[in-house]
């Protein structure tokens, strides 16, 4: 705005309102702004949330997890795990029950 319309404004406005109830309009005119801007900045923040949502939620899937980070295992110490762990998945795999062999002959 130029400054002959603020000029203009603040003519009309005294007209309008005349000198002493002026400062009481602008008053309640500068509340009213305010409580506009704030609901309009808290739409925003949550508009800008909303939207950064998802890509928050991907981020957090791809982001390793801090156990990984602090293990201090090396390339020998997770290649005795996995052949420990084939090796147990063998035993599982070969295991006999007693009682199922006793059943089987049972019915020879």
């Amino acid at each position: 705005m130029s400054m002959t319309e603020i000029a203009l404004v603040i003519v009309v406005a005294l007209i309008l309102f005349g000198p002493e109830d002026l400062p009481v309009v602008a008053r309640a005119i500068g509340k009213v702004v305010g409580e506009v801007r704030k609901y309009t900045d808290e739409i925003g923040r949550e508009f800008k949330n909303a939207m950064n949502a998802p890509d928050e939620m991907i981020n957090q899937a791809f982001k390793p997890s801090s156990k990984v980070n602090q293990t201090n295992e090396t390339p020998a110490d997770r290649e005795n795990s996995k052949k420990f762990i084939e090796d147990d998945e063998e035993e599982l795999l070969t295991y006999d029950d007693p009682v199922i062999q006793n059943d089987t002959r049972a019915g020879e």
